[in-house]
């Protein structure tokens, strides 16, 4: 019963916004999971909230969209956001891999949804795109922590 708490923990702080898999991966270490069960656990609790995310963020949209009091705002913040579609149309798929791949704040799988969705991919190719992220991310932060501890071990 504790390790399915110690599952259930990982898996939900690795599918909180910021947080993600930066902090559901070494939390699942410190709980004292194998480090492939703590990635394993991270990477499903960061990948399960796409899918809602993408679709929920067309619900918000049209209520956005509809507002006489936030439409203004929300086409502007589009708008300035799209302006910078020729960067990512440059790319093209690979700058939303790389995005969700490198390990730093608000570079997560819910930032990425967000631009999947003002760029207008769908939501089937974001989802591939972004789970393939949230792995490689994964393993960057995996492969940190077992250096950092092998590292620490060798000097003691």
């Amino acid at each position: 019963m504790e390790l399915l708490m110690d599952y259930l923990k990982v898996f939900i702080l690795s599918a909180t916004p910021i947080i993600e898999i930066r902090g559901g991966l070494p939390l699942g270490i410190m709980l004292g999971l194998s480090r492939w069960e703590a990635f394993a656990v991270s990477a499903l609790g960061n990948i399960a909230v796409i899918i809602p995310l993408r679709l929920l963020l067309w619900k918000l949209e049209i209520f956005l969209v509809q507002n006489r009091l936030t439409n203004g705002l929300y086409g502007r913040m589009v708008r300035k956001a799209r302006s910078k579609r020729a960067s990512f149309e440059k790319y093209g798929k690979y700058a939303l891999l790389l995005f969700v791949a490198v390990p730093l704040p608000t570079t997560g799988a819910w930032t990425a949804c967000v631009a999947a969705h003002i760029f207008g991919i769908s939501i089937r190719n974001s989802f591939m795109i972004i789970s393939a992220g949230v792995i490689c991310s994964g393993l960057i932060i995996l492969t940190a922590k077992i250096l950092t501890l092998t590292g620490v071990s060798y000097f003691w």
